[in-house]
């Protein structure tokens, strides 16, 4: 297997043009299109129609491209971890918790004078490529929200489970967007997850207690909060958002809680690790997580 030539399969994705592709590749035009047609010849299938202009991928290059991109970007970590001696205690997270969780967590554990050497991995798009990282050694922990397809994976006794914490998800918008869902009949623009986003599934229930969800109006949607949360503070729509992100606006009245009389989604907030995992560092700083808090631990 050529790693290149995924990379070159890629590239030429991701520009639509052998020119431009070559270019980015560094090489010649022609020995890129040399490059894609041996990898059509491994595969056994035609990647790319090149009748079109820009060049479009057929049915089986857009199959292949999601798991091209993992090979890739899997391929650059093997290099880099040779190369890197004192390896960080890595974290795969949700972008969220990444942002608004584990700066303020971490910092129990690390300081000026003792660092903690920590790096933290957003790039994962679904549960089973979390647990694929963290069971390939490209994590060493998992933090997550507890939902109902994780579970699944806390049922083998090789998955260990710390409780970190909780968050709220509930409705949130402008103060005059708040006053606007409240009277009329008119549709409410709603601004939501992508599905591949953990939270698209969570908030699932907020959608479905929303007193009139016939009014809803999808507008937006993006993978992360971080987008979602600009284009509610602008007045773009109302959506369901974790209160650690929104607590602060909330209290400077940038935007207000909707529905205060709707139960709110109760997130716990989870560390994963494998038990297969010979990282001495990673078992240290476990046990010292056990030694310092009080959570409940679950395999």
């Amino acid at each position: 297997m050529e790693v290149a030539w995924y990379a070159d399969f890629l590239a030429l994705a991701d520009t639509g043009k052998f020119t431009a592709a070559a270019e980015l590749r560094n090489c010649s035009q022609s020995a890129l299109s040399r490059r894609i047609r041996l990898l059509e010849k491994q595969l056994g299938v035609t990647l790319v129609d090149r009748q079109s202009t820009p060049v479009r991928l057929t049915a089986a290059g857009d199959a292949l491209l999601p798991t091209a991109l993992e090979l890739v970007r899997l391929a650059k970590e093997c290099e880099q971890s040779v190369k890197v001696i004192d390896r960080p205690l890595t974290f795969a997270s949700l972008h969220t918790l990444a942002c608004n969780f584990f700066p303020q967590w971490i910092s129990r554990y690390t300081s000026a004078s003792n660092p903690l050497y920590t790096r933290i991995d957003t790039g994962h798009k679904t549960t089973e490529n979390y647990y694929m990282a963290l069971m390939s050694g490209r994590c060493d922990f998992i933090l997550f929200y507890r939902d109902e397809e994780s579970e699944r994976y806390f049922q083998r006794e090789d998955f260990e489970v710390l409780s970190l914490g909780h968050d709220e998800l509930y409705w949130v918008g402008t103060p005059s967007l708040a006053a606007a869902c409240l009277t009329g009949d008119s549709a409410i623009p709603w601004l939501t997850y992508s599905r591949s986003a953990q939270l698209h599934a969570l908030s699932r229930d907020q959608v479905s207690r929303h007193p009139q969800p016939h009014r809803l109006k999808r507008v937006f949607e993006a993978t992360v909060s971080e987008a979602l949360k600009p284009m509610v503070s602008m007045g773009h729509g109302i959506a369901c958002m974790p209160h650690s992100m929104v607590a602060a606006s909330i209290a400077d009245g940038t935007l207000v809680r909707l529905y205060p009389q709707m139960s709110s989604e109760h997130l716990e907030i989870i560390l994963v690790r494998w038990l297969g995992s010979r990282n001495a560092k990673a078992d240290v700083f476990w046990q010292s997580l056990m030694m310092t808090s009080v959570p409940s631990v679950t395999r």
